[in-house]
């Protein structure tokens, strides 16, 4: 295995409680299904660079790409991800991480599904601090009546923006997960 620099890049349903509980059966089935339809269209009409890895978490789909490997800028393509996301009138959480993480060194090795004992194991990632890093903003995000959490948006972490070397033009809210930091960028 070899350690490198990864782009994780995270969009979550962020009301698919709502529209399970809301919705009958069959309906929340179909806007499921919508939701996964549009993530797919965006994938292949938007490509994002090569070599880019994808994992399903039902909920969201997370995307995780080598540093260096992406010919768009993950800032800009997640937000047009978002954007088409909403005119389909999906409420999201997206986040852009970045971290190390680990790969083979022969290749990329696809998930695979392994029995242990009775188990069904689904084996999707070596360890990854970018998926890590997009999943603590994801959780900070969700609330409710007795929760606060930060809401729908769009959150990038803070070494993120270091990697891709950008810099502020007035100084954002900083708001802290797992002791890491994000910036939001709108609603």
């Amino acid at each position: 295995m070899i350690d490198e620099n990864a782009f994780g890049l995270l969009l979550s349903y962020y009301h698919v409680e709502d529209d399970e509980y809301a919705l009958e059966r069959e309906q929340f089935a179909t806007r499921l299904q919508a939701f996964r339809d549009a993530l797919n269209e965006c994938m292949e009409a938007l490509p994002l660079g090569s070599g880019v890895r994808a994992l399903d978490l039902g909920h969201a789909l997370y995307l995780e790409i080598a540093e260096g490997d992406e010919t768009e800028d993950p800032f800009a393509w997640l937000r047009m991800l978002r954007a088409r996301l909403s005119a389909k009138d999906f409420v999201t959480v997206a986040v852009l991480s970045h971290g190390s993480r680990w790969v083979d060194a022969g290749g990329w090795r696809p998930a695979h599904i392994e029995r242990v004992g009775e188990v069904s194991v689904c084996r999707a990632s070596w360890p990854s601090e970018a998926l890590r890093r997009a999943l603590y903003a994801d959780a900070a995000a969700r609330q409710d009546e007795d929760c606060p959490g930060w809401g729908p948006g769009l959150y990038v972490d803070a070494e993120a923006i270091d990697a891709m070397g950008r810099k502020f033009r007035n100084a954002p809210t900083p708001l802290r997960a797992s002791c890491s930091t994000y910036y939001r960028f709108g609603t």
